[in-house]
């Protein structure tokens, strides 16, 4: 058998091969495979043996002219690469310039890269979880997968709904499921008789055998929908709630209509986002990858290795982490809350409002607090830190810090009146410094005027102006700049998805990927099915329009299809290769308010239509596509368990709305004992159905707010600053420096080499999106939340997998979920045993975080004499 491995010790293999016509017969290159030591070979494939014997038969029979040609393309091809490895990169540039100016290890190096780029993945977090072998023999769609995953999905959605509107939200995500769905399954392959019945050929039996790694992937798959059908509840918790519009018209009919068709919507985009985001090898879905770590820990047994001292499975590894997180979390969570808002330098001076602003974790923007928490609920909610890239983690930080001073010089300038309010809340306050009460102003779902004249305009703190400002220059810096940076991969694959529609061009000709490869051995689903849902779903969205009283034009559902088809795409390949997920809230609203002014109800339709249920259920269905596509799972199959899925988990999400809305006391309210505030998911959309919705973008960009129209601009322009100096300094800077080497003294030019030559080499590479990102995530977001997400993405995204590959490649994603399982599972407990009829265990270390001015909601100035402060009544903005 070829690429036989015999390990006789921990440091190095001797590899047999029995099949030597297909070695190439040059004499120094036969036994490539025998200059590869183990700890090598297990970081090129750290799943199982099979795989590393396949990768050492492939690096053994690959000529040098093969692998110059795979290099040669893979140079140009992943030139525009954000997540392609700088070593990699660096080293076949090296590489191609021949062995003489290489030296030692040229003939081991060339055919290891390429390797990696034709038969496994150059990436190596993808090489840690996705398999490059695919046995299709495997039972994947059983009876036993559909029950566990849409059982659970009835939990999961109930859940999620359930604590969508606390601040921070918790939800029974993907890495939770699969430690509760695994002994679940190993239960019923225990119990289940393995009766069946045979359909088309194919025997369906309720105990095919073993529990396998797909069967468990799909049933997660299956899961995840869940969590997605929590977004249309914004729209229904505005209309609904008292504490907002308080519409009565909001019934149980009116919730499940519109959340069905929104889900579907979504649904039938996904067909078009896919050919974007699904089949590209730079598709990379960092976020996915935790979720196949912890699977395949739980599903595969693993050989007994010694990684730099560490011998324990992957499995037992997640055991012993959740475990360990399930018990700890009831001190941050419960007995010890102050070590979940660790504001410990507010506590020097609890009265000191500056000390507060700078440093405090609730009212306060954290950006001098170095250690924030002890609870990795809160260290993990603003970044994925063990699973997005650390270029994004940490470019988004640094946009977070520049964000923050930018808040400090709106708020202590006073600025639109900014200082009378808390610096960083994402309500909207009228100008007694209250909470602002629509109903005062709104007469059959529109704006009286004379209402509003006597009562308040709306206004907002500096972090939501600054998050406001940052979301209008996002659009056209992430439009431009990622059309004009991956313009080879988006022409593509418009061209693909043409060509498909026109000619039936199938996902998976034409590629070098060994996914793509593996996958085409499965049926694909046609783009017409697709097609036929986004119609079917259009069809319920104009009947809903037509007989409830939401006074919106039955157009404002196809414009905002046309939207999201130019700007899903771009924006799904954000997601796809930074791991981030941004929807078009910000530009949907100023659309809508220009063009609808003084309509809350067609505002509120047009962000839960146009936000997220195409560009944003499209890409999160798209995710779940991607993760099939690592796993090797029938695409026909997702599609059958993501259409079930959505039905029935539309039914259990809409009856838990109502009973959140009527059952929660003080929901939506600042001070809810649970924290069940709408911080996160109401506050934040009534604010902008005021700004937008109800007074219109027009009032909003030329009266109230006249710096948000020039956001467009400046985002317009960074986009291109950006594009021209990465696309044209490459090729000049390097002139630039050899002149100022010539022409300065060595001292001066070593200084400026060490110095500024880096600083603006750095800046090829700087993505502005994710700066631009960083900025507008604030209000109610602040640092505290951000600081030691970015300290644990450079120690487990940086550090370890330069430092320490092999244990990076094996345990990172597993621990990414098991502390994430640990802190669910144990939440849920809490709320549920002494959250949902709070009983408070009050002492100095669960009240010290809120007892100073940290813990308030005010502002620098004090109201003016008159009672309010801004214009004087009568003369409001019109």
């Amino acid at each position: 058998m070829s690429g036989n491995i015999e390990v006789h010790d921990g440091d190095g293999i001797t590899s047999t091969n029995a099949d030597p016509e297909k070695i190439p017969s040059h004499g120094a290159y036969e036994r490539i495979g025998d200059q590869i030591s183990h700890q090598q070979l297990e970081e090129l494939a750290p799943n199982d043996g099979a795989e590393r014997e396949h990768i050492l038969d492939k690096i053994n029979s690959m000529s040098e002219e093969e692998a110059l040609t795979i290099i040669h393309e893979a140079i140009e091809f992943h030139a525009d690469d954000w997540n392609f490895p700088t070593d990699m990169r660096e080293r076949m540039k090296r590489l191609v310039q021949g062995q003489k100016l290489y030296g030692d290890s040229y003939d081991r190096d060339l055919r290891v890269d390429a390797v990696m780029l034709r038969y496994s993945s150059p990436y190596p977090g993808v090489r840690a979880v996705a398999e490059i072998l695919d046995d299709t023999s495997v039972p994947i769609e059983t009876i036993r997968a559909y029950f566990l995953g849409i059982g659970w999905a009835v939990m999961g959605t109930f859940l999620s709904t359930f604590f969508n509107s606390r601040f921070p939200s918790i939800s029974l995500g993907s890495y939770v499921i699969q430690i509760l769905l695994f002994p679940c399954a190993k239960a019923l392959e225990f119990i289940l008789p393995d009766w069946g019945i045979t359909v088309f050929g194919t025997r369906h039996s309720l105990n095919p055998g073993p529990w396998h790694f797909k069967e468990q992937m799909f049933a997660t798959i299956t899961y995840n929908i869940a969590i997605y059908t929590t977004n249309s509840y914004g729209m229904i918790l505005v209309q609904k709630s008292p504490v907002y519009y308080g519409l009565t018209y909001v019934t149980f009919g009116y919730q499940l209509m519109l959340t069905l068709f929104v889900q579907l919507m979504g649904m039938g985009f996904a067909g078009y986002l896919r050919r974007f985001s699904v089949y590209p090898i730079k598709a990379l879905w960092p976020t996915v990858l935790p979720i196949i770590a912890m699977n395949r820990a739980l599903t595969r047994p693993e050989p007994k290795e010694n990684i730099y001292g560490w011998t324990i499975s992957r499995y037992k590894f997640f055991l012993v982490c959740t475990m360990v997180m399930f018990f700890y979390y009831w001190i941050p969570g419960y007995l010890f809350t102050a070590l979940s808002t660790f504001n410990w330098m507010t506590w020097i001076a609890p009265q000191n409002f500056t000390l507060a602003i700078l440093t405090g974790s609730s009212l306060g923007l954290g950006l001098f607090n170095p250690i924030t928490t002890f609870d990795w609920n809160i260290a993990t909610s603003s970044y994925a830190a063990l699973a997005t890239p650390f270029f994004s983690t940490c470019t988004q930080y640094f946009g977070g810090i520049l964000g923050g001073f930018i808040i400090l010089g709106i708020f202590y300038s006073n600025m639109y009146n900014t200082a009378y309010l808390p610096i960083n809340s994402s309500s909207a306050f009228a100008n007694d410094g209250t909470t602002y009460k629509v109903q005062k102003v709104v007469v059959n779902n529109k704006l009286d005027e004379t209402l509003y004249q006597q009562y308040s305009p709306p206004f907002y703190s500096a972090g939501y102006i600054l998050t406001v400002g940052a979301n209008f220059a996002f659009y056209p810096v992430y439009f431009l700049y990622i059309m004009g940076n991956q313009w080879k991969t988006v022409s593509t694959a418009y061209v693909d998805f043409y060509k498909g529609l026109r000619y039936g061009k199938g996902n998976y000709e034409d590629t070098n990927d060994v996914h793509n490869r593996l996958m085409s051995k499965y049926k694909e689903v046609p783009d017409w099915w697709f097609l036929l849902i986004l119609v079917g779903a259009i069809v319920v969205s104009v009947i809903f329009l037509s007989i409830y009283p939401l006074d919106t034009p039955v157009w404002l559902v196809f414009l905002m299809i046309g939207i999201n088809i130019i700007f899903a795409v771009p924006l799904s390949l954000l997601s796809a290769t930074t791991g981030t997920n941004l929807g078009l809230g910000s530009l949907i609203q100023v659309i809508t308010g220009f063009i609808l002014p003084n309509n809350p109800n067609a505002f509120l339709f047009s962000q839960t239509l146009g936000s997220w249920a195409l560009a944003g259920y499209g890409d999160n269905y798209v995710q779940d596509q991607k993760m099939a596509h690592y796993c090797k799972i029938a695409p026909r199959a997702v599609f059958r368990s993501q259409i079930g899925t959505i039905i029935i988990t539309c039914f259990v999400a809409v009856g838990t709305q109502d009973f959140i809305l009527n059952n929660v006391k003080g929901l939506c309210t600042p001070n809810q004992p649970s924290r069940f505030t709408c911080a996160g998911d109401g506050a934040p959309l009534y604010s902008s159905s005021l700004m937008w919705g109800l007074l219109g973008s027009d009032r909003m960009f030329n009266s109230l707010y006249p710096l948000f129209k020039w956001c467009f601009l400046i985002g317009t322009g960074i986009s291109i600053i950006f594009l021209l100096g990465q696309g044209y300094g490459p090729k000049y800077l390097p002139g630039v420096r050899e002149k100022l080497r010539l022409k300065l003294k060595p001292k001066t030019f070593e200084l400026m080499d060490r110095t500024l030559f880096p600083f603006v080499a750095s800046l090829l590479w700087l993505n502005p999106i994710l700066i631009i990102q960083g900025i507008q995530h604030w209000a109610p977001s602040n640092m505290s939340y951000k600081t030691p997400g970015m300290i644990l993405s450079f120690i487990f995204m940086y550090w370890l997998p330069r430092h320490r590959l092999a244990w990076w490649e094996k345990y990172n994603y597993v621990l990414s979920a098991a502390l994430t399982a640990g802190v669910a599972t144990s939440a849920l407990i809490i709320f549920f045993a002494v959250g949902y009829n709070p009983k408070r265990l009050k002492w100095w270390g669960n009240t010290v975080s809120g007892a100073g001015v940290d813990g308030s909601s005010m502002g620098l100035l004090p109201l003016p004499d008159r009672g309010y402060f801004g214009p004087e009544k009568g003369s409001f903005p019109w």
